[in-house]
């Protein structure tokens, strides 16, 4: 018996009993509606944590950062305990000379009291906020805002990030009722930087007070997430003005390194290890957390499938029996056992894809009811993504796979029990 009558064979059959069909179908399509939910319910979340929230650095980059001992409420620097390298100039030259290494870049944090004042032409009245502060090499951060990032007499260039941002248009403009801010808007602002005092620090690590003229040139990915960056050379100007410091070695708060081509990383990354020193594995940390989390989570949707390929083992084996007199002809008119058990898998099959079809489309309509719920009546929020959901072509193909899958293995005990039965059992039967 060909396969093209077993299908059509199986067709009939699933019409003729169509109402047990339907609530099977139903059971499966259930089953995969809850698991392509979750699944892009996931990945949206990864994806918007990930490129909103937690930012991965370019795939030929890393961030190299002082070991530390994790004590659970806070982490202690191996520095000064073990001897581990710190990051300074020495280090750096290092990294450089590294194998597959093209550049390095060193992150300086600055350490001084400092505030922003200023804002009465956009908000209407002057603000004051405390402000902490990083530099970076011009040569990393021109490419994306241009030449205006350099050290300039008279005026601090100043770079943000797109999530310092975000968190001011979601949370803080509401709140004191100011305008929000585009990326265009916002560079060529230009505001007073309070040097030597803050709210929170006071006076400390400072030997002078002074005000400087700031003014923002662009948005960067390098930049501190919720704070300002400036070049480096900037900084070491502002340190030397401002700063108690005794004249040590200057340390960086970390060293980005890019490799020559992305397939390098993997072995920098080693030899950074061996130095004493680690790397930043925020985004891998997060990203392994949340496919977990995910992974746990569908485990739902599969036990629905589990308990509707029960359901369907048991649909078939009510099927199968009283279908016995059918069965029995067939075999007594030359089919062969394979080809009854064909027969019921390909009609579990075809019962299996609708179900995997209805689950899929039934999974999108749920993911825009929420999306479109969410945007009705969720407040704007930092980091709101469009959609929650991230549902990829190759997950709607998971997703019927999986119900054609959990259909053929609930009728495949079935249709064995019912192709080895005793043919003269059967006959005596009819």
């Amino acid at each position: 018996m060909r396969l093209a009558g077993s299908l059509a064979l199986a067709g009939r059959d699933l019409v003729a009993a169509r109402g047990r069909a339907t609530i099977s179908a139903a059971g499966i399509g259930l089953g995969v509606t809850v698991l392509v939910i979750i699944v892009g319910l996931g990945l949206g979340a990864q994806d918007a944590i990930l490129k909103g929230v937690v930012r991965r650095l370019p795939v030929d980059t890393i961030e190299v950062v002082p070991r530390t001992v994790d004590l659970g409420l806070f982490s202690v620097g191996t520095g000064s305990l073990f001897g581990a390298p710190v990051l300074n100039a020495e280090t750096l030259a290092r990294l450089q000379a590294m194998a597959g290494v093209g550049a390095a870049y060193p992150k300086l944090e600055v350490k001084l009291p400092m505030g922003a004042r200023g804002g009465a032409r956009v908000f209407g009245r002057d603000l004051y906020t405390d402000l902490f502060m990083t530099a970076l090499p011009t040569e990393l951060v021109v490419p994306e805002v241009g030449p205006e990032f350099a050290d300039l007499p008279g005026v601090v260039p100043v770079v943000v990030s797109d999530q310092l941002l975000e968190v001011y248009n979601g949370s803080v403009a509401p709140a004191l009722g100011t305008p929000r801010l585009g990326t265009q808007t916002l560079k060529g602002f230009e505001f007073e930087l309070v040097f030597g005092r803050s709210l929170m620090l006071g006076s400390r690590g400072a030997k002078h007070t002074g005000v400087e003229r700031g003014r923002i040139v662009g948005v960067s990915r390098f930049a501190m997430r919720f704070g300002i960056t400036v070049p480096l050379e900037t900084a070491r100007r502002l340190l030397a003005t401002y700063g108690d410091a005794d004249g040590g070695a200057e340390t960086y708060a970390s060293i980005l390194v890019a490799a020559r081509t992305p397939a390098a990383v993997p072995q920098i990354t080693a030899a950074v290890r061996a130095m004493g020193l680690a790397v930043d594995e925020t985004a891998a940390r997060t990203s392994d957390i949340l496919t977990a989390l995910t992974l746990l989570a569908s485990l739902v949707g599969l036990l629905v499938l589990a308990l509707a390929a029960m359901n369907i083992a048991h649909s078939f084996f009510a099927s199968l029996s009283e279908r016995r007199r059918e069965l029995a002809v067939l075999r007594a008119v030359g089919a062969r056992k394979v080809d009854l058990v064909l027969i019921v898998l390909a009609q579990a099959a075809l019962l299996g894809a609708c179900g995997g079809l209805f689950g899929v489309a039934a999974a999108h309509l749920g993911a825009a009811g929420i999306d479109w719920a969410a945007t009705r009546w969720l407040p704007d929020f930092p980091f709101k993504p469009e959609s929650f959901f991230a549902i990829p072509g190759w997950l709607d193909a998971v997703g019927v796979v999986a119900a054609i899958a959990a259909a053929v293995l609930g009728a495949g005990w079935p249709a064995v029990r019912a192709a080895t039965t005793s043919l003269a059992k059967a006959l005596a039967e009819v």
